[in-house]
C-alpha cells in the first residue's frame, strides 16, 4: 500500500487452543468436524448439497428480506433461493459502527471463499453475513474503541433506551444521540480526504429511527463498496416467522436436543479441551423475549419456565405462543448454527477462533435437526502496521507480538540493556563479591557459632534489599534519559496492542479506512485471496 501501511497475518486463537490446532490442521481437532465442504467439492453437484431434509423444512425467505450490496449480489441471492446454489455464511453481533476489525475480516474472507468455492462446485456461490442481532450484550455491541489523533484509545458507547437494558439490540431504534456520537468520532479521527466519504457512509447508515441491526448491515455492504455480499437480520420477523417450526420442536424435545449437544461435547473434552459452551440443566436452546428482558426458556416435562427465576407455564402454552407471536423467541448460541441452515443452503461458515470452538460441540445438534453441518473455515486475520509504527519495530529489531503485554517487557529489557557499561560491571562484580563474602561468613559461622546464623542471613536479605534498592535508583534515572524511546516503545505498542489486547479485537476499522480509504480495502482484499485460497489448496491436499 504504497509503503504507508502494511499486512501481517495474525495467530488464528491463542497457542495451543481448539481454534489455532484447527486452523493449524491438527487431525484430531479436524476430525470434531464433519467434512461437509470436501465432500460437496468431490462431487460437483451444488444444489444437491444445499438440499434440506423434511425434518428441517420451513417457510422459505424472499429475497427481499435480505439486504443487498449490488442488484448483481440480489440477482444471484435470487437464484440461490431458488436452489440452483449455496451460500457461505458468516457474522456478529450488529456491533457499533462495525465494531472491531476482525468483523470485517470475517466479511471480506466469506467473500473469497464464495468465489473459490464458486469455481470449484460450478454454481453460484454467494456470502452471507448473518447479523446476530438476538444479542442482548448491549456493554459488547454498544461500545467500540479506536485510536485518536492524540494517540489515545478512545472508547464510544452506544447506551441503550430506558426499559431495552435486558433487551435484544438489533431492533432498537436509534435515536438523536445517535449524530452526537458519530460527531465525537469525526473529531476523534485524523484529517484526511478519505474521512468526509466514510462519515457520510456511516451517516447515512446510522441515522435516527433506523434499527441497530440495518445500520450495522447497510454500513458493512457501504464499507465493502459493492464486493458480492448479502446481509440477513435475525430479528426481522421474517426470519423469527420461518424459524417457528424449529423453535417449537427444539422446546418440545429440548432434552433430546440437550442430550445431542452433550454427546459431542464429550468428544471435544476427551480430545482434551475444556468447551466453549455449557448448557444448564433443564436449558433449552431458544430464548424467550418477554418485554421486559431476554431469558432462556427452561423445560421440564410439561411445564416451561422463561428464566431461572421465572414463573411455570404450561409447555402447550409456550408453544401456541411460538405460532402466535414468533417474534417473542430466538435461537440460542448453539441453535443459530442449525437455524441458519435450516432457512438457508449453507455450504461452508467463516468461523472465528473462539466460534470454532462451540462449533466443535454441534455435529450433534445439526444430526439431531436432520440437517448437515456445513464445513467450518477459519476466518482469515491481519495485524494493520502503519509505516510510523513499522519504523520503530525495524529500528529496536522487534516482532509485533513482543509488544502483547503494552511494551512493558520490552521497555525493562531496554532499560537494563541501556545501564552505562561500567555501571553494570560495577553493579555485578558487586554482587559477586557480596555474595561470595555472605557465602564464606555463614560457611565460618556453621562451624564455629551455629547459634547466629539466622542474624548473618537477616543480614544478607538485608544487603541484597538495599542493592536492589541502588539498582532501581539507576534504573530510574536510565529510563529517565530514555523516555522518549519509552514513549515510542509504548505508542507502538498502543497500535498492534491496544489494552493488551491483539488489535484486530479491538480498534475499530474506521481508523484505517479514514487514513488510507479505499487502498486499505484493496490491500486486505488481495491478502485474504492468497489466504483463502492457500486454505482451500491446502484442504484439497489433505482429501
Amino acid at each position: 500500500m504504497s509503503g504507508q501501511l502494511r499486512l501481517e497475518r495474525a495467530a488464528f486463537g491463542a497457542p495451543g487452543s481448539l481454534g489455532s490446532r484447527f486452523a493449524a490442521g491438527d487431525p484430531a481437532v479436524v476430525d470434531l468436524f464433519p467434512s461437509a465442504m470436501r465432500e460437496q467439492s468431490e462431487s460437483g453437484d451444488g444444489a444437491k448439497a444445499s438440499t434440506l431434509p423434511p425434518s428441517c423444512e420451513s417457510a422459505g425467505l424472499a429475497a427481499e428480506v435480505f439486504g443487498a450490496s449490488s442488484p448483481d449480489s440480489a440477482a444471484k441471492l435470487r437464484s440461490i433461493l431458488a436452489g440452483e446454489g449455496v451460500l457461505v455464511t458468516t457474522g456478529q453481533q450488529p456491533c457499533l459502527f462495525l465494531g472491531p476489525m476482525f468483523v470485517l475480516y470475517k466479511a471480506m474472507t466469506a467473500i473469497r471463499l464464495a468465489a473459490t468455492l464458486e469455481r470449484e462446485l460450478g454454481c453460484p456461490v454467494l456470502a452471507l453475513f448473518w447479523v446476530a442481532s438476538d444479542d442482548h450484550d448491549w456493554k459488547e455491541v454498544g461500545t467500540t474503541q479506536l485510536i485518536d489523533t492524540s494517540n489515545a484509545l478512545r472508547s464510544f458507547r452506544l447506551n441503550p433506551p430506558d426499559g431495552r437494558e435486558q433487551l435484544s439490540v438489533g431492533q432498537t431504534t436509534l435515536d438523536g444521540s445517535i449524530h452526537d456520537l458519530l460527531a465525537e468520532v469525526r473529531e476523534a479521527l485524523p484529517q484526511s480526504e478519505f474521512i468526509n466519504r466514510y462519515m457520510e457512509l456511516f451517516g447515512d447508515a446510522y441515522r435516527a429511527g433506523r434499527s441497530v441491526g440495518r445500520a450495522f448491515g447497510e454500513a458493512l455492504t457501504g464499507v465493502l463498496g459493492g464486493r458480492e455480499l448479502v446481509w440477513l437480520d435475525s430479528a426481522a420477523l421474517e426470519v423469527k416467522r420461518a424459524l417457528a417450526p424449529l423453535h417449537t420442536r427444539a422446546l418440545r424435545h429440548a432434552a433430546s436436543a440437550a442430550a445431542a449437544v452433550t454427546s459431542s461435547t464429550e468428544r471435544v473434552r476427551e480430545a482434551g479441551f475444556e468447551p466453549q459452551l455449557a448448557l444448564p440443566g433443564g436449558a433449552s436452546n431458544v430464548f424467550y423475549d418477554d418485554g421486559r428482558a431476554r431469558r432462556r426458556i427452561y423445560v421440564e416435562g410439561d411445564v416451561a419456565r422463561p428464566g431461572k427465576e421465572g414463573g411455570d407455564r404450561p409447555l402447550a402454552e409456550l408453544l401456541a405462543e411460538v405460532e402466535r407471536s414468533p417474534e417473542a423467541f430466538g435461537p440460542s448460541a448453539a441453535l443459530r448454527p442449525v437455524a441458519e441452515s435450516c432457512l438457508l443452503p449453507v455450504s461452508a461458515s467463516v468461523l472465528g477462533p473462539a466460534e470454532v470452538a462451540y462449533w466443535a460441540q454441534l455435529p450433534g445438534l445439526f444430526e439431531w435437526a436432520g440437517i448437515g453441518m456445513p464445513r467450518t473455515v477459519p476466518r482469515t486475520g491481519w495485524t494493520a502496521i502503519e509505516a510510523k509504527v513499522a519504523r520503530v519495530l525495524d529500528a529496536l529489531e522487534l516482532a509485533p507480538d513482543e509488544l502483547s503485554d503494552g511494551g512493558a517487557e520490552v521497555v525493562e529489557r531496554r532499560v537494563r540493556g541501556g545501564r552505562p557499561e561500567a555501571v553494570a560491571r560495577a553493579l555485578e562484580e558487586a554482587e559477586a563479591a557480596r555474595e561470595g563474602a555472605y557465602d564464606r561468613i555463614l560457611e565460618a559461622l556453621s562451624a564455629e557459632i551455629p547459634g547466629i546464623r539466622a542474624t548473618a542471613d537477616k543480614a544478607r536479605a538485608g544487603a541484597r534489599k538495599a542493592a536492589r534498592q541502588l539498582e532501581k535508583a539507576v534504573d530510574a534515572s536510565v529510563l529517565e534519559r530514555g523516555s522518549v524511546m519509552r514513549r515510542k516503545i509504548e505508542k507502538t505498542a498502543l497500535h498492534l496492542y491496544p489494552a493488551g489486547v491483539p488489535q484486530e479485537r479491538i480498534l475499530n476499522p474506521l481508523y484505517y479506512l479514514a487514513r488510507y480509504g479505499p487502498e486499505f480495502l484493496e490491500s486486505l482484499d488481495r491478502d485474504v485471496g492468497t489466504a483463502v485460497e492457500e486454505y482451500v489448496a491446502r484442504l484439497d491436499g489433505a482429501v
